[in-house]
C-alpha cells in the first residue's frame, strides 16, 4: 500500500492545515536555539484533523514551534531529527494499564515505550499498589520476593517517591482501585461494610485524589471488588466527583451479564454525577456475541441524557486474566486459602461446576489457554489449552482446572478467545472508544520475563495502527491517531499532553506509516513491534531508531482538577 493511500488526507495536507485554527503558529520568531529540531516530518495533531508538513523545535522539554524553519539550521546547536516520510504525531496515551511494580522492576517500561506509549494510567480492574499495610502478608512476601522488591510506602504519595528516586522512562498516572481499598479495610469478606467501614473507604478515596489520582477504578468481576453492591460504589465515587475525577470499571459480567452490567455501571455515573469509562469493551462467549450493538445503545443513550461516558478497547480478540474469573464470588469469599479449600472438597466443587460451566457455556474450555504456572512440574502445560492438557490427565476440564488450581496455589493465568472479529471491528470503529492495552510494561529479559504474556503488552498501538487502520481501513490515520492521543488526555483533564501544539509537553511519536505492526503472538508474545524510529517523553528520546537509550525522563502526573465540594 501506498503511503498517499494510507494517509487518506481530507484535500490537500499543508493549504488546509495551514487555516485550521488548532494549527497556528504562536506569532513571532521561533527562539534562537532549540534542544532538539524534528524537520520534515507530516505531522498529525493528534485532534483528528488532516496531516500537514511542519519542523517542529522544542526546548525545556515542550514544543515550542511549529511551522517552516529556516533551511540552514546547521547552526543551530539542537540534536536535529529527519522526519521526511515519516508520521509524527503525540505520543500514545494508555488509559488501561496496570504498571506498576513493574517499572520498579524495569523502569525502561521497555514493551510500551517501544509501542510509543508515553504516558500509561495505570490502577485499573480495582487494582492498584497502594494503600497498603506497612507490612507484607505470607502470601505476598514470595511474589516480592521474586521481583527483587522490598515496600517501602503505604501511599500514593510514598510510592511516587519510589518512583521518582530511580526515574522512569515514560509518565506514570494512576487510579485508585476499590478492590485495593475494600481488602485493606474489610478484607475478602463477602458483605456490605459497616458505616465505619464505608466512612474509611471514603477517607481513603479522599486522601488518594488529594495526592493525586485521577479517579476511582473497580473490578467487579474479580474479588473482593465484586462483593461490593452498586450503593457502595455510589458513596465512593461521590467523593471522586469532588475531586472532578473519574469512575472506571471492569463490570461486574462481560459476557452473559453484560448489558445488565453495563446498565449498572451507567447508573452509578449517572446517581455519582461523575465520568464513566467503560474498561475494555466486549461481548464474551459465541451467544453474547449478538448483544454488543445494544450496548452501543445504551452507551449512547446514556450520552444523550449527559452522562460522561467513554469506553476502552484492546485490538485483540482473546482476553487475559486468571482461571479464577471463571468460579462464582460466593467460592472465592474468604481470600485464596478458604477458596482452595473449598476446591479440594469434592461436595463444595462440585456446587461449583454448574456455574463454572454456565459461564463458560458460550466459550469452550478448548479457547482457554494457559499462559503462566508457578509450579516447574507443570509448566509444561503453559501454551496448551484447558480441554487438550485435561485429557492428557485422563481428567474432565473442571476436575483438571480445580486439581490445577490446588497444585499452583490459586495463580493459573490464561488467555481466553472469546470476542468475534466484527465486534471487535466495530468496537475499536466506535466514536467513543479509545484504544488501550489493558497490559504492562514487561521486558523478554530479567524478572518480567516469564510464561505467555498476551501479546497486548508488546503491540496493542502498533496493531492497531498497522492491521486495523492501514490494512484494514477501519478508520483515516488522523481519526485513529486522535483515539489514542487527545482522547484519552481530555478523558484524564491533561491539558498540555496528548496534541501536537505549542507548550505542550514533547511526548511524540515518529513512525513509518508503511512499516508500523505487532510482532508478538500468542505463541510468541514477547517481541517488540517495527515502524517506530523514535519516541520522545517531555522533550527527550527514549527510542532512537527503534533502540531504547536508556533515557528516564518520565513524570509522575497528577489529577490536575481541584476539589470542589465538601464530603457530607
Amino acid at each position: 500500500m501506498k503511503r498517499r493511500q494510507f494517509l487518506k488526507l481530507s484535500g490537500q495536507m499543508a493549504v488546509v492545515a495551514a487555516f485550521s485554527p488548532s494549527f497556528l503558529i504562536k506569532p513571532g520568531s521561533p527562539p534562537v536555539e532549540f534542544d532538539l529540531i524534528i524537520q520534515n516530518g507530516t505531522i498529525i495533531n493528534g485532534q483528528g484533523e488532516p496531516a500537514f508538513q511542519a519542523d517542529i523545535g522544542i526546548s525545556g522539554g515542550k514544543i515550542r514551534f511549529i511551522g517552516r524553519l529556516a533551511k540552514d539550521i546547521s547552526r543551530q546547536p539542537a540534536k536535529i531529527i529527519e522526519a521526511a516520510d515519516r508520521i509524527v504525531c503525540p505520543g500514545f496515551i494508555d488509559i488501561h494499564s496496570h504498571s506498576g511494580l513493574e517499572l520498579l522492576v524495569n523502569p525502561k517500561a521497555e514493551s510500551k515505550i517501544r509501542q510509543g506509549v508515553t504516558t500509561e494510567l495505570s490502577g485499573n480492574c480495582g487494582g492498584s499498589d497502594f494503600p497498603r499495610k506497612a507490612e507484607l502478608s505470607e502470601e505476598a512476601q514470595s511474589s516480592w520476593q521474586e521481583l527483587g522488591l522490598k515496600p517501602t510506602w503505604v501511599d500514593l504519595a510514598g510510592f511516587r517517591e519510589r518512583l521518582l528516586a530511580q526515574g522512569i522512562s515514560l509518565n506514570y498516572a494512576t487510579l485508585v482501585g476499590h478492590g485495593t481499598l475494600r481488602s485493606l479495610v474489610m478484607g475478602d469478606e463477602r458483605r456490605p461494610p459497616t458505616a465505619s467501614e464505608l466512612g474509611k473507604m471514603k477517607e481513603l478515596v479522599a486522601a488518594a485524589m488529594e495526592q493525586g489520582t485521577f479517579g476511582l477504578s473497580t473490578g467487579l468481576e474479580y474479588t473482593p471488588s465484586g462483593f461490593a453492591e452498586r450503593e457502595e460504589i455510589i458513596e465512593l465515587c461521590r467523593v471522586v466527583a469532588e475531586f472532578g475525577g473519574f469512575y472506571a470499571t471492569h463490570v461486574r459480567s462481560e459476557d452473559n451479564q453484560v448489558i445488565e452490567a453495563v446498565g449498572e455501571a451507567i447508573s452509578i455515573a449517572e446517581e455519582a454525577q461523575l465520568p464513566l469509562e467503560l474498561s475494555h469493551l466486549k461481548a464474551c462467549g459465541q451467544r453474547n456475541w449478538w448483544k454488543m450493538p445494544f450496548l452501543f445503545d445504551l452507551i449512547e443513550k446514556a450520552r444523550a441524557r449527559g452522562v460522561e461516558v467513554t469506553a476502552d478497547a484492546y485490538p485483540y480478540t482473546a482476553y487475559s486474566t486468571g482461571l479464577t474469573v471463571f468460579f462464582p464470588h460466593w467460592a472465592l469469599a474468604g481470600g485464596a486459602k478458604e477458596f482452595l479449600r473449598k476446591v479440594a472438597a469434592a461436595e463444595e466443587r462440585q456446587k461449583m461446576r454448574p456455574e463454572v460451566e454456565e459461564k463458560l457455556a458460550g466459550m469452550p474450555w478448548e479457547r482457554v489457554v494457559i499462559v503462566d504456572l508457578k509450579t516447574e512440574k507443570n509448566k509444561p502445560l503453559i501454551g496448551q489449552n484447558i480441554a487438550a492438557a485435561a485429557k492428557s490427565r485422563k481428567q474432565d476440564p473442571f476436575n483438571f482446572s480445580c486439581d490445577l488450581l490446588l497444585e499452583e496455589d490459586g495463580e493459573v493465568s490464561i488467555v481466553g478467545f472469546g470476542m468475534s472479529d466484527t465486534n471487535t471491528e466495530a468496537v475499536l470503529r466506535h466514536p467513543l472508544v479509545m484504544i488501550a492495552s489493558d497490559g504492562s510494561a514487561l521486558a523478554p529479559y530479567g524478572p518480567l520475563h516469564r510464561g505467555l504474556p498476551h501479546p497486548r503488552n508488546y503491540g496493542t498501538f502498533p496493531r492497531f495502527l498497522g492491521v486495523y487502520v492501514r490494512e484494514k481501513k477501519i478508520l483515516s490515520l488522523p481519526e485513529a491517531i486522535k483515539k489514542i492521543t487527545s482522547l484519552p488526555a481530555a478523558k484524564m483533564g491533561l491539558k498540555d499532553r496528548g496534541a501536537i501544539q505549542p507548550d505542550y509537553w514533547a511526548d511524540i511519536v515518529i513512525f513509518d506509516p508503511d512499516k508500523i505492526l505487532d510482532l508478538a503472538t500468542y505463541t510468541e508474545p514477547e517481541k517488540y513491534p517495527v515502524g517506530i524510529d523514535y519516541v520522545l517523553v517531555n522533550g527527550q528520546v527514549v527510542v532512537d531508531h527503534g533502540e531504547h537509550t536508556g533515557a528516564r525522563p518520565g513524570q509522575i502526573l497528577s489529577n490536575p482538577k481541584k476539589r470542589v465540594g465538601v464530603r457530607s
